[in-house]
């Protein structure tokens, strides 16, 4: 039977004693990762529903498990997500998917879609805050830029501060835009060489950029 690769989040970090008796009932191969907050197991079944009720099966009792999740997605390019219900509240989802006119399946799918929406809303909502004080409630910004400029994050306001530091962790980019196109970008430093070391051009010194 084929292999699947599923992730397995836990509700708090797990090593040591526990791992090995989860490798113990489970009789699968167990890859942790560093931070001991999920587990990648392979599981050889079916498909990818048999290999969740397997996974689910074998390790429910040893393992602190919050959520399985497939890793990659399967021949209708979705990927499955399971997640433990109560007796009760398994009947009051059934509950609401009949008033819904729905399956359980079909109700629940379209409750995560609808919470993914609502969380990159949002996430959209927060770093517009986060502009509007880079815009207009940075006292640094009164004043004409000089080059070069250094600007502690520590003086920016604190929604502000917190995208400039997600920036530098995560690589994303923030891009601004006028009516037609965008104008310019914020990227963290290491982002920005790599772009300059990809298009060959030696990096600017701190005498040519401002630095966040």
């Amino acid at each position: 039977m084929p292999l699947h690769a599923i992730e397995i989040i836990l509700t708090r970090t797990v090593s040591g004693v526990e791992l090995k008796a989860a490798r113990r009932a489970g009789g699968m191969p167990l890859a942790p990762s560093p931070d001991g907050k999920s587990i990648a197991i392979l599981v050889s079944a079916r498909n990818e529903e048999y290999a969740i009720t397997k996974a689910w099966r074998r390790l429910e009792e040893s393992l602190p498990i919050d959520v399985l999740c497939t890793i990659f997605p399967g021949p209708d390019g979705m990927l499955r997500m399971s997640i433990p219900f109560t007796p009760g509240l398994k009947r009051r989802i059934r509950s609401w998917a009949r008033a819904a006119g729905k399956s359980t399946e079909e109700f629940l799918s379209g409750a995560v879609r609808e919470a993914l929406a609502r969380d990159r809303s949002t996430e959209a909502a927060r770093q517009g805050c986060a502009l509007h004080f880079l815009l207009h409630s940075c006292t640094w910004m009164d004043s004409s830029f000089r080059i070069p400029d250094r600007v502690a994050v520590s003086r920016l306001p604190l929604p502000l501060g917190d995208l400039v530091r997600k920036i530098a962790d995560s690589g994303q980019r923030v891009t601004f835009t006028d009516d037609t196109h965008p104008i310019a970008s914020l990227i963290s430093e290491r982002k920005l060489a790599q772009l300059e070391d990809a298009h060959g051009e030696p990096p600017e010194d701190d005498e040519q950029r401002g630095t966040l």
